[in-house]
């Protein structure tokens, strides 16, 4: 054994020396620089492209293996510009010799400095790279039989392991120029440093630059740090303190300024596909967004779970940062504060946000969201609103708001319908509001059910209470045709109509308790065609009412003074028209409605009417009859006895601005005088005469 251990000690001393002489000798007898020629002319045979090796090549041996070169330039492929396609100041590679022997590859800190590289492409797509990746290898025929797998050789170098003291990247630079589509990516000044690099152990990493592209046009700094880690089979790659952060200017971003950061840890298994990332913390903009992320079978069929964050911010600053102009609102205290939260699962197709929640100034929005098939997206969503008055965001009425259905505010309103994405849509899902005050209209306990698909959206069934009575809707919205069609089926009941308008309008101008349903249809593309294609039927009955803005019983007896040559009596009761009942039916055709049942009770008057209302052109054509009917203790009581019977035309005419009104005291004169004549008849004759004036 002992002449066997001095055997091998001779040869090993016997190796060693044989190296140190190879170090000392090979530098001295080989000189890498006279192979500069041969090497250029082997590129230009195989590429066709120009290398400069204008510096000396430096080569040692012991104890390191070293390589020193620079500059070099590689000239650009033909039919591109004239810059090299690459060209670097020096690069140095070095190593350790003895360690080669126990299959250990030990390297020095890897240098390369002043690396710059131009890549092109052509007009026609061909890039200035193409002619250096070769041709593709032609495919193997399958094999027709399991083969054995073959065992390491003695002769195969096979690495245990490698250890790198760094990697060294100064003042390099990277151009793209993209003529096809006339656009230019440009990075400078990068630089990348890495602590000694080894398996199984934790390298420090620094990477800084600078970009400029001018399709987005964004210019400015960008730096990452990290600690990273390789498994020792290479597995796994960690990421610790993983910092991003930019600070970019320019035409193409939001608001022409984005300063963002971007922090987490990160470990990525290979062999098991999965991937965890922690401690995320993404600030931009204004907005702090924390959460973490992991996902499963991530060189497949990637599933993903996350968690998400969003801080408190304020709104109108997120606005401005986007370089959106804040927009008109009717309270300028909206906008103040939002935050939220969610959860979800993803793959690469779908999201399934199992639980999200989103607050914005005193309402808060929660609920789930389900999107399957990005390619031919089907929606699926529950939503709760806990409370939200809409009328705060939206610009300050200019002029009053006409009384809407709930449901029916949104498709109305429309300015425009967008036709191509709603006949797209796949969409169906639950909406349900406690509170809501929107067109000046209040409700609670709203809850719809939405439904969209193959060119039909359908709000069914709508409910609210509102005005201590209840609303019920079905809207319909067809555009698969050449104009939308909207189909509406609503209907009131017991709905105190005096708040209603008063909040709607501004205006008290009808109070009592409301039945009433319209099923109506319109179709275009704006109000105005809304208006002009409206077709369909109402009905309509109030009860223990009245009608404010005139006072048919101080008009008749204004009227009655008239008649008998007397003072015209002193306004002394309310501006208004009561009434027990008020029933009624219209028929709306091309916008035009028409009525001609309408029926007004009290204890002392009855009221019919008939007439048209023409909507697109604004305007009244409607005649009012009315006919003293009780006591004269009913409202406004006394000096109503000679006109007990009498009926009282009133003609309802001009636009919705200027109403005008009318009586026409000419049939009243009539019927009064047949009254007086009819008496004195019947006094003298009897019943000789009976229905003459019938």
């Amino acid at each position: 054994m002992s002449k066997l251990l001095r055997i091998a000690g001779f040869a090993l001393t016997g190796v060693v020396l044989l190296l140190v002489a190879a170090a000392i000798i090979l530098p001295l007898v080989v000189d890498p620089n006279d192979y500069k020629d041969e090497i250029a002319a082997a590129v230009q045979e195989k590429t066709g492209r120009t290398l400069t090796i204008q510096g000396d090549i430096g080569l040692s041996v012991f104890p390191w293996l070293g390589l020193q070169v620079g500059p070099v330039t590689l000239s650009n492929a033909k039919g591109f510009s004239d810059r090299p396609f690459a060209n670097m100041d020096a690069v140095e590679v070095r190593i350790k010799l003895l360690p080669l022997l126990s299959k250990q590859v030990e390297m020095d800190t890897v240098v390369l400095r002043g690396l710059q590289l131009s890549l092109e492409t052509d007009p026609q797509g061909k890039t200035n790279w193409d002619d250096l990746a070769g041709e593709a290898a032609p495919a193997q025929p399958a094999a027709t039989e399991a083969e054995p797998t073959a065992s390491p050789s003695a002769t195969e170098v096979t690495l245990a392991g490698l250890a790198i003291g760094g990697v060294e990247i100064t003042d390099a630079g990277i151009l793209w120029d993209d003529r096809k589509t006339d656009a230019r990516y440009q990075i400078e000044g990068l630089s990348l440093r890495t602590g000694a690099i080894a398996p199984g152990e934790a390298v420090p990493v620094e990477l800084k630059l600078a970009l400029d592209s001018t399709q987005p046009q964004i210019a400015g700094p960008v730096s990452f740090v990290a600690t990273v880690a390789l498994s020792d089979d290479g597995q796994v790659i960690s990421l610790q303190g993983a910092e991003l952060g930019a600070d970019l200017s320019g035409e193409g971003l939001p608001g022409g300024q984005l300063q963002a950061a971007l922090g987490f840890d990160t470990t990525l298994d290979l062999q098991a596909q999965t991937l965890e990332l922690t401690d995320l913390v993404l600030k931009a903009l204004g907005l702090e967004i924390t959460g973490k992320l992991n996902g499963t079978q991530i060189l497949g069929d990637a599933n993903f779970n996350a968690e998400l964050k969003i801080l408190e911010f304020v709104p109108r600053d997120l606005i401005k940062a986007l370089g959106e102009p804040l927009p008109e609102v009717s309270d300028a205290g909206v906008l103040g504060r939002a935050d939220g939260d969610v959860q979800l699962k993803a793959t690469l197709n779908s999201v399934d946000v199992s639980e999200f929640r989103f607050g914005l100034d005193d309402s808060t929005l929660k609920g789930n969201l389900k999107v399957t098939d990005f390619a031919s997206p089907a929606i699926r969503f529950a939503l709760q609103l806990d409370e939200i008055d809409v009328d705060r965001y939206l610009p300050p009425a200019k002029e009053p708001v006409a009384p809407v259905p709930p449901t029916a505010a949104a498709a109305a309103g429309a300015q425009m319908i967008p036709v191509d994405t709603l006949r797209a849509l796949n969409v169906a899902g639950t909406l349900n509001i406690g509170k809501l005050k929107a067109a000046q209209l209040r409700s609670q306990d709203i809850s719809m059910q939405l439904k969209a698909k193959d060119g039909v959206v359908r709000v069914y069934p709508a409910k609210a209470s509102m005005y201590d009575g209840k609303y019920q809707g079905d809207i319909k919205l067809d555009v698969r045709g050449a104009q939308p069609k909207i189909t509406m089926d609503e209907r009131l009941t017991g709905v105190q109509v005096g708040p209603l308008l008063k909040d709607l309008t501004g205006k008290d101008t009808l109070s009592g308790t409301t039945r009433a349903s319209a099923k109506l249809t319109t179709s275009g593309q704006t109000p105005e065609q809304f208006t002009k294609t409206l077709n369909g039927k109402v009905d309509f009955a109030f009860t223990d009412g009245a009608v404010k803005g005139f006072n048919l019983a101080a008009m008749l007896r204004k009227a009655q003074a008239r008649l008998n040559g007397q003072p015209l009596p002193a306004d002394k009761e309310p501006n208004q028209t009561d009434f027990s009942s008020l029933t009624g039916t219209a028929s709306i055709t091309n916008g035009v409605v028409r009525n001609r049942d309408l029926l007004a009770q009290s204890p002392l008057l009855r009221v019919s009417g008939a007439g048209d209302i023409d909507l697109p052109a604004e305007k009244l054509d409607y005649l009012v009859k009315a006919k003293i009917v009780g006591s004269l203790e009913g409202q406004g009581g006394k000096g109503l006895t000679d006109l007990k019977g009498v009926e009282i035309p009133v003609r309802l005419s001009g636009t919705f601005a200027e109403p005008k009104y009318k009586i026409e005291l000419e049939q009243a004169v009539k019927q009064k005088a047949e009254k007086k004549i009819k008496k004195k008849l019947e006094k003298k004759f009897g019943d000789k005469f009976k229905g003459l004036f019938q």
